[in-house]
């Protein structure tokens, strides 16, 4: 799997168990930072996003979830708390992974690999801040 398969991953987990929408994650093993709207997937996030717009998160507990996108990719997952097994179907690949503050913990199975993100931005804290921005520029 490459990083953007890892970092939508990351994103969908994070966004299907504590409900807020990732800008920005900082991929610690590699050292870098990723900007989720720049990922080869950014349009099946955004059609994740689109059909999830008005998602409540709950406490799931032994939850199973099905997504298929318009492009065909589908993807199943089983939450349970803050932890979670995503498959990819119609492949071997599955990742296991908890989500804990503003880090996500994932495994990727097939490649015997840890990967570790800290959520350096959400989709809240860019729309305060340019609404913030606009604010003062009226205040002039």
């Amino acid at each position: 799997m490459n990083q953007h398969t890892h970092a939508c991953i990351a994103y969908i987990a994070c966004r299907l168990i504590s409900g807020k929408k990732i800008t920005f994650l900082y991929d610690i093993s590699g050292s870098q930072e990723i900007d989720i709207s720049r990922l080869q997937d950014a349009e099946f996030l955004k059609e994740f996003d689109e059909r999830h717009r008005d998602y409540v998160p709950g406490y799931a507990r032994d939850c199973s979830y099905e997504y298929t996108s318009g492009s065909g990719h589908s993807i199943e997952i089983f939450i349970n708390w803050r932890t979670f097994i995503l498959h990819l179907r119609g492949s071997s690949a599955y990742f296991i992974g908890n989500i804990q503050r503003d880090m996500i913990y994932l495994y990727d199975h097939k490649e015997s690999s840890h990967l570790r993100y800290r959520i350096t931005g959400y989709a809240d804290d860019h729309e305060k801040a340019v609404g913030s921005a606009a604010d003062s520029g009226l205040k002039e």
